[in-house]
Order: structure tokens, then C-alpha cells, then sequence
């Protein structure tokens, strides 16, 4: 086998990353395991040196000085896959698995964040709780509780936010407590009695020039008059905004709603979050309402997110709007049930987290035009166990970032920027329904280079949101509550 070991110039510029370390890892058997200094040597002392003490063309490799990660597995993945983006090649091809799990065994890990260690939960406190992360302490907050399914909340101002039950009500936060009063003439909501019911009150959104206009918009499951075929309600997802004065939701316009040929009997699949881009531009999720086929078909809203002014007219440029067969709101098409949407702060780019089937959970960005392929590509397959398509790529279809198998219902996602976790900063934060815990992805461009639970909820966590103050705000069913995240401490490694 041949090994590259003299640095090439791509080589010397990416040798730094090493020590930004990223996921999974194998066995090492114990023949491997005795060269892994041997093996350093030749592949990586010239840039980080030959006792671990970094030089001009690479940094010490410490506990310390890892930014993705510190575990083995961490340590092993980019080895192995490298980070494209910054120029670090991937080894995989170069060394054997035994061998990169080699170099990685070599290296100084974190301790607790090997396979099978315990995992990190928090204590119970007189006045809160304290949760465990790589990077912090972090102090858990109850802020309210009782809610009724919260699935939203978004802030007004530094003081003051709006929080949406799922069975309707919308409700404000004013200096940390909640009104006993819910906003009063809000529009009324499809809830169906099923326990696996999915619709009601959903997303709620704030105007960037609230200040001025005071619009607030609310997407929900819409029902119709009358009966189906099946004498079932027939509901689809809904967005309209208004203003709230004296507790009342006033001024409503209806922004975006679907012909009635398009609203179905399924009580699951609304998708129903929205994202406001810095030209003002409204996206929201429309989920396939269960009827899978209809995801990439021309036409019909489901399984898209689409795109609108905030006062409801449509774009100019939107992809599809000159095609006389498409919606022209339509955006981007092969959406299954997108339940987190945020807008990258530094580029811009919208992100969006999709539930799967049976494994994989998407977490995808959303392009002009671009088309997500389900069902007719999937990295799940059905509830029963059979195969829902043999095809994970096809051509002209997006990929995937990231994606989760087996599932864990992922849901919200945000952006961290602020004060309070400096060491977050511009990291995505995740919910996951199943776990229920909270998730920190520090990304590198396009990939995600590092998943770390970092806290893990009594509740379902819907969505995360940063306050002014840089603390995390959770909202959680069962039980329905407000959560509030803060740094107690600051990890020393």
C-alpha cells in the first residue's frame, strides 16, 4: 500500500483542520492499534508534529484545540472523509479503516465520548436543572408550563413573545411569564381526535418590520365545509397574517391557501413552518398530506415549500411561475414533511429538516427550483419494514446534507447568534421528537461536520429559537412547556 506522506500544497493548507474533528469509528485490532504512532508519524507529524505540538503548517492536537468533536469516532470520521471545503483530503482511500482507527486511538480523545459511554443527561436541581455538553454547563429553566401541545414561539421584542398551542390558541410571554388570557380572535383550527393527529395552530412568524407594521403571520390546518368521501373533515395548511391589539388578532389577510380540490381527508403532514428571508420573502412548508405521489407533481401544493411576498403577492422570480402547468408560488418540489425551516444568517441560504419514513430524517438546503425526490428517493423505508424505493440518488434530484437513520423525528431548527454560548456561535441547533433532546451541528459550508445531544428534554421539543438575551428557548409537549437554556459554566478542557 502506498502512503502520501510528503504534503502536497492542498495538503499544507488543509494539515490545520485535523485537529477540527468530526463522527463514527471502527474496532481496532490490536496489530493496528500498536502502530498508530507509527503511522502518525509518516502521515501527519510533518504538519502537526512529531509530539502532537502543532507547527507553522498545522495546530497542536489536544483536547483543547478540537473544534468538531474530540472523541476516537470524532477523530476517525475526518481521518478518513477529510473536509473538502477547506482543502483537507480524505484519507479513506489512502489507509484501511484499522488503520485510521489507528492514528485516531494515537491521538488525545475527550474523555466520555467514546462508543458506549454513558450518555450525558442532567441532575435534578432545587431551582432548575444543569445539563452536560462538551462545551458548557448549561442551566435549564422552566419558564412556563400546562401549554397545550406548543409548537412554535417567536419573538416580539427583547421582552415579549408569542407561543402557538397546537389546539388553537395563541398565547403571549411578556418578561418571562406567560398571559393566563390566550390572543382572542384568532382563526379557528382543524384538530383531529386522533391521537396521531398533526394539525391545529402551527407556526407563527414575526414581520422584520414589525415595529413599523405590526404583522405577525400563523400557519394552520384550514378545514373545510362539509364532509369527504370518506365523511371525514377535509383540511389543508393555511397562512395568513394580522395584528394582535388588546389581546386580539385583528387585520387578517388570507396569504396563501390551496384550491379545495387539494384538501384531504389525512389529519398528518401539514409541514406548517415558515421563514422570512432578508428580502422579505415568505417561505413555507407544505407537507405531502399523506399522499406521496403528489410531492413532485406540478400543480398541486403538496409536498413543496413555497415562496411569497409578505403581503401575499407572488415574486417575479420564482422558479416555476412561468410553466403553465405549476403553482407559481412553488419553490422547491420532492418535499415529504419539512417541520424546521431557518434562514442562514451569514449566506442566506435557507435550511430545512424533513421527517422521513422509517429512517431517514433529512436535513436539507433548499434551493431555487430544486427538487428533494421523494418518494422516489429515500435514505427510509415503510413503517412495515418493506422497501419504500431501492434508489438513495437520481439524477437531477438534491441531496441530502445530513440525514438520520434510524429517525429521530426531527423537527425545529435555528441558527445560533449571541452572547450566551459564544462557542455555538453559527452552529444549527435541532430538535428531535423521538430522543427528545436538542441537538448542536457545527457546519463546514454544506456538511455537517459534528452532532452533539446536548440536552435531552422531558418533553417533545418542537422548536428551538434564540432570545435577545442569547439564552435557548425550547417549547416542549408532553408536558407543555417553555424552556430556557442558559451557560452556567464553560467547559476547561
Amino acid at each position: 500500500m502506498t502512503v502520501l506522506h510528503v504534503p502536497s500544497p492542498a495538503r499544507v493548507a488543509a494539515c490545520p483542520i485535523l485537529a477540527t474533528l468530526a463522527i463514527l469509528g471502527t474496532a481496532i485490532p490490536a496489530a493496528a492499534q500498536s502502530d498508530g504512532a507509527g503511522l502518525y508519524s509518516r502521515n501527519c507529524a510533518s504538519c502537526h508534529g512529531a509530539s502532537l505540538q502543532g507547527t507553522g503548517l498545522g495546530p497542536a492536537l489536544s483536547r483543547q484545540t478540537y473544534r468538531y468533536g474530540g472523541s476516537a469516532d470524532d477523530l476517525a470520521r475526518i481521518i478518513r472523509n477529510g473536509i473538502v471545503s477547506q482543502g483537507m483530503p480524505a484519507f479513506g482511500a489512502a489507509l484501511s479503516e484499522e488503520e485510521v482507527a489507528a492514528i485516531a486511538a494515537f491521538l488525545p480523545a475527550r474523555e466520555g465520548e467514546e462508543e458506549g459511554a454513558e450518555p450525558r443527561n442532567f441532575d435534578d436541581r432545587k431551582d432548575g436543572r444543569t445539563a452536560e455538553s462538551l462545551d458548557y454547563a448549561i442551566r435549564v429553566e422552566v419558564v412556563a408550563d400546562g401549554l397545550q401541545t406548543p409548537w412554535a414561539i417567536a419573538f416580539l421584542d427583547a421582552r415579549t413573545a408569542l407561543v402557538t398551542e397546537r389546539t388553537g390558541r395563541l398565547r403571549l410571554m411578556k418578561n418571562g411569564k406567560l398571559t393566563e388570557e390566550p390572543v382572542s380572535g384568532t382563526p379557528a383550527v382543524f384538530v383531529h381526535s386522533h391521537e396521531w393527529n398533526q394539525g391545529g395552530l402551527l407556526d407563527v412568524a414575526i414581520d422584520p418590520g414589525y415595529s413599523q407594521n405590526g404583522w405577525i403571520y400563523l400557519s394552520y390546518s384550514h378545514q373545510l365545509r362539509g364532509t369527504g368521501t370518506d365523511g371525514e373533515a377535509q383540511a389543508m395548511t393555511r397562512v395568513v397574517r394580522g395584528r394582535i391589539r388588546d389581546n386580539r388578532w385583528v387585520d387578517q389577510e388570507v396569504l396563501f391557501e390551496a384550491d379545495p380540490a387539494a384538501y384531504a381527508e389525512t389529519f398528518w403532514h401539514y409541514g406548517g413552518r415558515m421563514a422570512i428571508d432578508s428580502d422579505g420573502q415568505l417561505h413555507v412548508s407544505v407537507g405531502d398530506r399523506g399522499s406521496r405521489e403528489l410531492a413532485r407533481e406540478p400543480g398541486r401544493p403538496n409536498g413543496k415549500v413555497h415562496r411569497l411576498q409578505t403581503d401575499g403577492t407572488i415574486p417575479k422570480d420564482n422558479p416555476f411561475r412561468a410553466q403553465e402547468a405549476a403553482l407559481p408560488t412553488e419553490f422547491s418540489r420532492g418535499h415529504r414533511n419539512p417541520q424546521g425551516m431557518t434562514i442562514e444568517p451569514a449566506t442566506g441560504r435557507i435550511w430545512a429538516t424533513e421527517h422521513g419514513p422509517r429512517g431517514g430524517d433529512e436535513l436539507n438546503i433548499v434551493t431555487r427550483g430544486g427538487d428533494y425526490g421523494w418518494p422516489v428517493i429515500s435514505y427510509g423505508i415503510n413503517y412495515d419494514g418493506t422497501i419504500l424505493t431501492p434508489d438513495t440518488r437520481a439524477s437531477g434530484i438534491e441531496q441530502p446534507v445530513y440525514y438520520w437513520r434510524p429517525s429521530i423525528g426531527v423537527s425545529g431548527l435555528t441558527f445560533y447568534h449571541g452572547d450566551e454560548f459564544p462557542l455555538w456561535e453559527g452552529k444549527l441547533l435541532v430538535t428531535g421528537l423521538g430522543p427528545r433532546d436538542l441537538r448542536v451541528l457545527t457546519i463546514d459550508d454544506d456538511r455537517v461536520q459534528h452532532e452533539e445531544i446536548v440536552f435531552e428534554a422531558e418533553g417533545r421539543p418542537y422548536e428551538p429559537v434564540v432570545g435577545s438575551d442569547g439564552a435557548v428557548y425550547l417549547v416542549t409537549d408532553d408536558p407543555g412547556r417553555i424552556l430556557r437554556l442558559t451557560a452556567e459554566e464553560e467547559r476547561k478542557l
